[in-house]
């Protein structure tokens, strides 16, 4: 059980927090900016997730993802529930390191 769920979901959450942080040490800062590394890292942890319940399907991923290749999507999509609010919180963190920009 924890192979198969606490530590995934650990890990999830943890690239939630850990993405925008470092998109923010490459991208400038503004708001725009801040929209732009929110697109990106939901882009990022939705592959990630994807790819996670890929791995974890194991061999029946390859049978599923010729039956119904947006599988991993939707449920990339649940997960949500789980990364969604960490990344929103590590997005909120994010103005407060600003040092030219004003928020």
């Amino acid at each position: 059980m924890i192979q198969d769920v606490v530590l995934p979901l650990a890990f999830l959450a943890t690239a939630a927090w850990v993405i925008p942080l470092l998109l923010f040490k490459i991208l400038p800062e503004g708001v725009i900016w801040l929209i732009l590394i929110g697109a990106i890292s939901t882009i990022a942890l939705v592959g990630i997730s994807a790819s996670g319940f890929y791995i974890l399907y194991g061999r029946a991923g390859d049978v599923v993802l010729d039956a119904a290749p947006w599988h991993f999507a939707v449920l990339s999509a649940r997960a949500a529930l789980v990364w969604a609010p960490v990344m929103v919180l590590s997005l909120s963190s994010i103005p407060r390191r600003w040092k030219r920009a004003v928020w």
